[in-house]
C-alpha cells in the first residue's frame, strides 16, 4: 500500500508542472495512462462520446447530492454510453466527489480496489474523465464492438 501511495504520488509530481485549473480531466487521463504504462498495458484514447455519457451523469449527481452509478432516470453506465452513441463490447464507470484536484482523485481512484481493476482494465481502449459541479467526477473506460 505504501509503494501505491508513493508510485502515485510520483506520478502526480510528474504532471503538476503541466497542470492546469482548466485541465484536471485531462491530467488523470495521462496519470491512468501512466498507471497502465507501469503494468504493461496500452494508454487510452479520449472519447468524444464518453465524455457527453459521463458529463450528463456528474451533472444528475451533483444536481441531486447524491454518488452513485445509477442515474436519476435509472441509466447505469453502459445504457449512458449507449446513448451517447457509444457501442461498446466493454464498460467500465469510476465515480467520485469532493476531491478538489486530479491527483486527489486519481489517488482515491488508485487506492480502491474495484476502481483500480477498472482503470487497469486490459480491454480498455477509450477513456473520459469530467469533472463536475462541486467536485463530482466521472471516468468511463470502454471499448468499441469489435476492439474486445
Amino acid at each position: 500500500m505504501q509503494v501505491m501511495k508513493q508510485m502515485i504520488g510520483a506520478i502526480a509530481l510528474c504532471f503538476a508542472a503541466t497542470m492546469t485549473p482548466a485541465q484536471p480531466a485531462r491530467d488523470v487521463v495521462q496519470m491512468v495512462n501512466a498507471l497502465r504504462a507501469q503494468n504493461g498495458l496500452h494508454a487510452l484514447q479520449i472519447s468524444g462520446q464518453l465524455e457527453q455519457a459521463a458529463e450528463g451523469h456528474a451533472a444528475d449527481m451533483a444536481r441531486r447530492g447524491v454518488l452513485s452509478h445509477k442515474g436519476s432516470n435509472g441509466s447505469d453506465p453502459s445504457r449512458r454510453a449507449k446513448r451517447a452513441g457509444y457501442k461498446f463490447c466493454t464498460v467500465a464507470e469510476n465515480v467520485a466527489a469532493g476531491q478538489e484536484s486530479a491527483a486527489e482523485v486519481m489517488q482515491a481512484w488508485a487506492n480502491s480496489a474495484g476502481h483500480r481493476r477498472n482503470m487497469l482494465k486490459p480491454k480498455a481502449r477509450d477513456i473520459a474523465v469530467v469533472r463536475g459541479p462541486n467536485n463530482t467526477w466521472v471516468m468511463m473506460l470502454a471499448a468499441k464492438r469489435g476492439q474486445c
